[in-house]
């Protein structure tokens, strides 16, 4: 067992401080949290488990069966709202509220909105 602090582990795995504390309280990963704050506080983690943390997660990743985000890129494909929020330099608020007022054209699947990026593109040309 290798014990490393909060702030060498976020280094060293690229994990955030935040996310090792809520990993530590869930006891998904082995170590310790100190009640105090700061840098004397003396928490630390386990570098065995939080790396085994990390490859079984992966591999569930990579068993997963579920496809993850839309892949769509072509110019005549529907764009999940926040894809085409970030091709266009708008938030997501904004093209929501477009395709309210249906000045674009959009539809749902699974639960996630689309909107047709040609639809999106010609009413920003206006």
């Amino acid at each position: 067992m290798e014990k490393l602090s909060i702030s060498q582990a976020s280094k060293q795995f690229g994990i955030s401080r935040a996310r090792l504390y809520q990993l530590l309280e869930k006891g998904t990963i082995m170590g310790y949290r100190s009640m105090q704050r700061g840098r004397g506080a003396g928490s630390w983690v386990d570098s065995n488990s939080l790396n085994n943390h990390i490859e079984t997660r992966e591999e569930k990743a990579k068993n997963s069966k579920s496809p993850g985000r839309p892949k769509a890129m072509a110019e005549g494909d529907y764009l999940p709202v926040r894809l085409a929020a970030y091709k266009i330099s708008y938030t997501t608020q904004y093209i929501n509220r477009l395709i309210k007022r249906g000045s674009v054209d959009a539809k749902k699947s699974k639960g996630v909105s689309l909107v047709f990026y040609p639809s999106l593109l010609k009413y920003l040309e206006k």
